[in-house]
């Protein structure tokens, strides 16, 4: 014993740059890069997960197009243009689609992110790693949406020369702009479902249910209007529904109005707000709640 207290006495002391000049912050970009690093690797390592981002996405889509194609022939038909004020419903999905898919990765993506990593069995000790955990959430946020892009330009692309369609360009920077900040809100909403997913544990049914239902009032297939009143009050509190609709009229018509993207940016920037804040104080709540129980390791 008196030994082995000597060795560790006369043992130099490895320090951490990282460790020595840690200090307690809200918000680590070094963990967030190396976290987004890190799933990129892996996601990059196996070569089917491209086939699954480029070919998936699109067969999610053509049955869509098909069955509207088959009922209301090529084109479009008089009801749909009097709802949406559009003349090619084909042209209008794809566009809804392309946006989802954002939404869709929030979901999945970033919300089972914990579970991913509970199935690896490297969640509780990268719960003992000091750093905030939305260093982490935003790591994985960050990979996800660079894969999300790739799947959404691959739909866009792929579905636009299938289906014979065409899009402006004469307003991408706006569009760009609508979509960073749809994608910064639902960066909030991530962590709010991976706060669920500590606490529930089992994500399938939970990220199932609330995927179906914001699909259902998102105007993906069809216009806002087509929905219930009561319906399109809901569908305005998911982040995506502002950005389709206003990103669809950029796309289709290529007309920029600056009143409506002000308004479009502003109603955005509640959502970044409001989810945000929702998010955060709900997924440490989720923390707390999982820690007191110990269950953070459980199934």
């Amino acid at each position: 014993m008196i030994i082995a207290d000597k060795i560790i006495e006369e043992t130099p002391h490895v320090g951490s740059l990282y460790l020595d000049s840690f200090k307690p912050r809200l918000m680590d970009w070094t963990a967030a890069r190396v976290f987004a690093a890190k799933n990129l690797k892996i996601a990059m390592r196996y070569p089917a997960n491209f086939i699954i981002w480029g070919v998936l996405p699109l067969l999610w889509l053509a049955p869509y197009m098909l069955m509207m194609t088959a009922l209301g022939g090529p084109g479009t038909s008089t009801s749909f243009t009097d709802l949406s004020g559009f003349d090619d419903f084909v042209k209008f999905a794809i566009i809804g689609w392309f946006v989802y898919q954002y939404v869709d990765s929030s979901i999945w993506s970033v919300g089972n992110n914990f579970r991913y990593e509970q199935f690896s069995g490297t969640l509780e000790p990268l719960f003992v790693t000091p750093v905030p955990r939305i260093s982490i959430l935003t790591g994985a946020a960050l990979s996800d949406s660079v894969q999300t892009s790739i799947s959404a330009i691959v739909l866009l692309t792929t579905a636009s020369f299938l289906f014979g369609v065409s899009y402006a360009l004469t307003a991408i920077a706006p569009i760009i702009v609508l979509l960073l900040m749809m994608i910064l809100a639902l960066y909030g909403f991530g962590f709010m479902v991976a706060g669920m997913i500590l606490v529930f544990k089992d994500p399938s049914v939970l990220t199932q249910f609330v995927d179906t239902a914001l699909f259902t009032v998102s105007p993906v297939n069809y216009p806002l209007q087509a929905l219930p009143i009561q319906a399109r009050y809901v569908a305005y509190l998911v982040p995506s529904t502002i950005a389709i609709i206003v990103i669809r009229e950029l796309a289709i018509t290529g007309v920029f109005e600056l009143g409506q993207f002000l308004s479009a940016a502003a109603g955005l920037g509640v959502t970044i707000l409001f989810f945000w804040l929702v998010g955060i104080a709900s997924f440490r709540y989720a923390e707390r709640w999982t820690k007191n129980r110990g269950s953070m390791g459980g199934f």
